[in-house]
């Protein structure tokens, strides 16, 4: 893992400015940001740390709709008593997706910004990866994997 730059966000505002100056990234759960960067997949300079903001936030939205903040864990949405009762099946997916520990921590944000699974794209020894150095080639395409990631794109 290389060395950064920690800074822990006491606004919104703080939290954007941070990012803007030092192209540093995002942490709120880590689950998946922490393990990239152990890998050497990712290599933020800086490290946002925007726990603490009032980012958790879930609530019925005049037109109909659900507002689920960036920062809510996993296990608050699926838990919500607006989520459970108007999106089940979100619920139900949430909940059978990961481990209470995983739930717990993980944050809507932070699932959206996840990364692929790909095994060549996780292992930073594999150079080709058009996912990580776009215009690099796919490894998948090359070599028979037990089980190749559904949907994956290249540009190869």
């Amino acid at each position: 893992m290389n060395s950064f730059l920690f800074q822990r966000a006491s606004s919104v505002e703080d939290a954007i400015s941070s990012a803007i100056s030092t192209g540093g990234k995002y942490l709120a759960g880590g689950t998946n940001l922490v393990d990239l960067m152990k890998d050497n997949v990712e290599k933020p300079s800086a490290l946002i740390d925007i726990r603490r903001l009032d980012l958790k936030n879930i609530y019925a939205t005049s037109g109909g709709g659900v507002m689920i903040h960036a920062g809510a864990s996993n296990s608050a949405i699926a838990n919500h008593n607006l989520i459970r009762t108007q999106y089940p099946v979100l619920s139900q997916a949430i909940l059978s997706g990961a481990t209470t520990q995983l739930r717990n921590m993980a944050t809507a944000g932070g699932n959206l910004l996840q990364r692929t699974r790909c095994p060549y794209f996780m292992e930073a020894d594999f150079k080709e990866c058009n996912k990580r150095t776009p215009g690099s080639g796919c490894l998948i395409r090359i070599h028979e994997f037990r089980s190749p990631p559904q949907f994956m794109a290249s540009t190869r």
